[in-house]
This record gives structure tokens, sequence and C-alpha cells, in this order.
């Protein structure tokens, strides 16, 4: 009798307390029909992120800085882009005028020689001009300025 009431209370605790093993739940499974019930209209717009005003204050700032920069590093390689051109068109004048006189005087006279002076004046300002130009650069990358502002392009 006692095994009796031993096997009734164990088959009433198991048919009260299934075992927790193999039989486990699965995860619900959600398909596009489900998701549209319960989709809202402000859903279907892209999020928008909010900037704080400071924050815009400071990214308008830091345009308006690099503008600025771009502005003064383009103008100052332009005003000596110009002086090597005008310091080139010399260079070509007197080599010109100094052609023209040794085709009218072949013995060099003393025109000539204050011709060939000048050429060589003009030369070394050419030089001159072209290596300030460079300096203008190195300075430029020295500053991790981009080449595009030298030659006045915009990013």
């Amino acid at each position: 009798m006692k095994r009796m009431v031993a096997a009734l209370v164990f088959t009433a605790a198991c048919a009260l307390c299934p075992l927790a093993g193999p039989a486990q739940e699965q995860a619900p499974v959600y398909s596009n029909s489900d998701i549209e019930k319960y989709k809202q209209q402000r859903d279907s717009r892209p999020a928008e992120t909010k900037r704080d005003a400071r924050e815009e204050r400071r990214l308008d700032a830091r345009q308006a800085k690099n503008n600025l920069e771009r502005e003064r590093w383009c103008k100052r390689a332009t005003t000596q882009k110009k002086k090597i051109e005008k310091a080139q068109y010399e260079v070509d004048s007197a080599e010109k005028a100094l052609k023209h006189e040794e085709e009218k005087d072949f013995h060099g006279g003393k025109k000539s020689k204050q011709l060939q002076g000048r050429v060589e004046q003009a030369r070394r300002r050419l030089a001159s001009e072209e290596r300030e130009l460079n300096d203008l650069e190195n300075e430029a990358h020295r500053n991790s300025v981009p080449p595009g502002w030298l030659r006045c392009q915009a990013d």
C-alpha cells in the first residue's frame, strides 16, 4: 500500500511538473505582415539627428575660418605667380631687344653690353621670384595646407 501511494504521488508530481529538458520553447517568428500591423507613420521617415545650436555654431565657425585661410593662400600664390609672369615677360623682352640689337650691329657695341646686363638682371629676378614661390609652397606644406588651395581650387 505504501508503494501504491508513493507511485500515485510520483505520477501526480510528474503530471503537474513537466520536465524542462528536450521540450524547450521556440522563439516566436515574425513576418513583415506582423510588423506592418504595428508600424506607425513616423517610422517611415529616416531618423533625423539633432545637433545642438552650440555644435552648429562651432561647425560654421570652422568652415568660415577654413574659407578665409583658403582665400589667403590663394591670394598669396596668385600674387606670386603674377610676379613670375611679369619677370618672364621682362626676360623675353630683354632677350628679344638684345637679339634685335645684335642683328643690327655685328661688332657688339655699348648698347648690346647694356642689353646683356638687362637680360642677366631679368633672369636673376625671375629666379628670385621662382624661389619665393617655392618657399611659399614649402610653407604651405609645413602648415598642412591642401595643394588645391594654392591653385585656387575648391574642395
